[in-house]
């Protein structure tokens, strides 16, 4: 049976001064990017069983930016090892899915949002990895199949078949920041 992982990077947040980054918010900006998001999400029917967020603010408020333009309401986890931002950490969230679920969404940040895109679907060639060839984006989901459960997901295991970014639509750049 085919497991989707929705894979996001938060939408374009502030950085103010004298904020810590785990206290970061969305711009408006970040706010429609997700919310457009979340609408093609919706039209494509990749709507997540459950959603595993960082704790950080602008990670949160993507989230619900994009519930508004899913229109949805799965269950929400709030996860410290997606904040810690490694690859290994976001495999060991993956690995403790319920079997039942078929559809997760990660909200977090770079780079080991796109490092576990490029872990888990190591093919360079596939046609989807051309929305990524200038780096991943804020706002940017990425769809990844997977036919092994979740526990059993290892490096190689996934296929990377779509990518949804706002920048086409909203004209934005990349953002760098984490």
């Amino acid at each position: 049976m085919t497991r989707r992982l929705l894979l996001l990077r938060h939408g374009h947040a502030a950085s103010p001064l004298g904020i810590a980054d785990i206290d970061r918010p969305l711009t408006g900006q970040g706010r429609r990017q997700c919310r457009q998001v979340g609408a093609d999400c919706r039209a494509r029917g990749l709507l997540p069983e459950l959603v595993v967020v960082s704790p950080a603010l602008r990670a949160r408020q993507t989230w619900e930016a994009l519930a508004v333009g899913m229109g949805a309401t799965p269950e929400v986890d709030v996860d410290r090892r997606v904040y810690a931002n490694t690859v290994d950490d976001l495999l060991e969230v993956i690995g403790e899915l319920p079997d039942e679920l078929m559809t997760v969404l990660i909200v977090g940040h770079n780079p080991s949002i796109a490092g576990l895109v490029d872990v888990l679907d190591n093919e360079p060639q596939r046609p989807a990895r051309g929305a990524l060839s200038s780096g991943y984006p804020t706002g940017t989901l990425a769809v990844v199949e997977l036919d092994d459960p979740w526990r059993r997901v290892l490096p190689g295991a996934g296929v990377l078949r779509e990518v949804l970014s706002p920048h086409t639509r909203l004209g934005s750049g990349p953002s760098e920041r984490r």
